[in-house]
């Protein structure tokens, strides 16, 4: 038995008992394979990168589940069909079974509050570089439209 990690979106504008109807189903098309539940993360309501059918919003939840190669095509033909699903990812799972991401990602967040801004901040500020932008004929190296040191049809360089 393998180790594999599915992550799914459900469309967040049903209601919260449809919702977990749906990832209850996900857990039970595991079982009903031969598949052992490790772990089941619900990340609740978050906003998506970008938009999936129109929507900014999806509810995530995560399975960890130990189950043979099998299990596979017939969770994916589910999650495929299932209108509600937006998305999916399935991988093997490779990390330690019993950290939870929610716990990584409390740690990163309480490093990133103690950590003093420094001094060398890249937001604003000078940024120096040689001017140019978009557009233009200068090429940053200083010749111009008009300087006749550079012509690329001549081969003189």
């Amino acid at each position: 038995m393998n180790l594999y990690e599915t992550t799914f979106i459900v469309n967040p504008q049903s209601e919260e008992s449809a919702i977990d109807e749906q990832v209850k189903a996900i857990g039970k098309i595991i079982a009903d394979n031969g598949g052992k539940i490790v772990r089941e993360e619900r990340m609740g309501t978050r906003r998506m990168a970008y938009p999936i059918e129109k929507l900014n919003q999806g509810y995530y939840a995560t399975f960890l589940y130990e189950a043979e190669p099998a299990v596979l095509p017939v969770l994916e033909r589910f999650l495929k069909l299932g209108d509600a699903y937006m998305r999916h990812l399935t991988i093997r799972y490779e990390g330690d079974p019993t950290k939870s991401y929610a716990d990584a990602f409390q740690k990163s967040f309480e490093q990133e509050r103690q950590r003093e801004p420094e001094d060398d901040d890249r937001r604003g500020g000078f940024r120096g570089g040689r001017g140019g932008g978009r557009g233009g004929y200068r090429d940053g190296g200083g010749r111009d439209r008009d300087d006749d040191s550079y012509n690329p049809r001549r081969r003189n360089y």
